[in-house]
């Protein structure tokens, strides 16, 4: 079980798929709502900085997930062990 022992970043025990595309997918909308407000004409405050910086950390933690639980097959020995 040693070699299955996630790294901090990595939220799901068994590899789960909804849970890292849900962060993406609430990532990707969090970004789009933004970049519609600087495409409107909307003024930028700190708010709005924190929004981006939190859509982009969900987005790179969902596809690092999806990317950790993809590879040697880690998904499958993790499912096995529970």
């Amino acid at each position: 079980m040693s070699d299955l022992r996630r790294p901090w970043y990595t939220l799901t025990k068994t590899g789960t798929v909804m849970q890292p595309v849900l962060e993406i997918v609430v990532g990707v909308f969090g970004l789009g709502v933004q970049v519609a407000n600087i495409a409107a004409g909307v003024s930028f405050t700190l708010i709005n900085y924190v929004i981006v910086l939190v859509a982009l950390l969900l987005i790179a933690q969902g596809v690092a997930d999806l990317v950790w639980w993809s590879r040697d097959d880690r998904r499958a020995r993790a499912r096995q062990a529970s």
